[in-house]
Formats: structure tokens, sequence, C-alpha cells
């Protein structure tokens, strides 16, 4: 019984040091923190929508990326984030073979799409209209995909790479 306890005791002071951890990350990404670098830049606008806005347009860029799938070309990695958190992606690839960027992005605004390296391909813009851009590239040893809102955007975008 003493250690079931114990156990109980260490669990508690687990749950509750990583309770305090959340509650200080997100204090200091709070809006109006007048220690925040950019205290009026469009994060702040996206921590205000409502989580059932983006859920509606994770939905939105959900459907349209599976639209844009294929049968016959095998995903590797794919995900949904906030605009304004951006994807950063260095997927694991293999060199010389054809792969296809998928990004849809749902809300307002734009994003930039980058390569590292740039010979892979030039910068991208991609509007948060809804609509699919799609870039095909050839895989090689070490490849960076970053995906950057434009200032004041502010939605959900939704990124795949399939090999085809």
């Amino acid at each position: 019984m003493t250690a079931m306890k114990a156990h109980l005791g260490r669990r508690t002071w687990v749950i509750g040091c990583a309770l305090a951890s959340a509650f200080s990350l997100a204090s200091c990404t709070s809006d109006g923190d007048p220690g925040s670098a950019h205290p009026s830049s469009s994060a702040s606008a996206t921590a205000r929508s409502s989580p059932s806005a983006e859920k509606k347009l994770t939905a939105e860029v959900q459907s349209a990326l599976a639209a844009s799938a294929t049968k016959q070309n095998a995903m590797v990695e794919s995900g949904v984030e906030r605009v304004t958190d951006g994807v950063h992606s260095e997927p694991l690839l293999d060199k010389g073979n054809a792969y296809r960027l998928s990004v849809v992005c749902a809300g307002s605004g734009d994003v930039e799409i980058a390569f590292t390296p740039t010979s892979v391909s030039s910068k991208k813009d991609v509007s948060c209209d809804q609509s699919t851009f799609q870039q095909r590239f050839t895989g090689v040893d070490s490849l960076r995909i970053d995906v950057t809102a434009r200032r004041g955007s502010t939605g959900m975008i939704g990124w795949r790479i399939d090999r085809v």
C-alpha cells in the first residue's frame, strides 16, 4: 500500500509539472504580453479563432488533399497546421525518385513554399483560397520544405508528399 501511495504521489507530481509547463507556455505566447516579439502579429488572430472554425477549415483542407490524391501514388507524409505555425519538414526521400508536394491553404492571405536546396524548386506563393497547389520534384539527399505565412495570413494549411 505504501508503494502504491508513493507511485501515485510521483504520478500526481509529474502530471502537475506537465500542467504547469503547459500553462507557462500558454502565457508566454499570449497576445498582449509586453515581452512578446510581435504583439500585433497575425498569430494572435489565429490563436483567437474558435476551435470550431479551425476544425471546419481542417476538414476542408483534408477533403481537398484527399481529392487530389491518386491510388497509384504512395503517400510519404502529410499533415495539417495553423497557417501561422507553418510547415517545416525534412522528409526522408529516395534520391532521384519523383515526388509531388500538394498544398491546400484555407483561410485568408497567402503562404510561401520554399525548398532547400533551392535547386529543387524556386519559391512559390500560394493563396489561402482552398485551391490545391501541386509541385513535382526529384528527391535529393537532404531536403527541407518550409511553408510560411505572409503577413496577416490566417487559417489552416494542409500538405502531402506522394511518391510519383
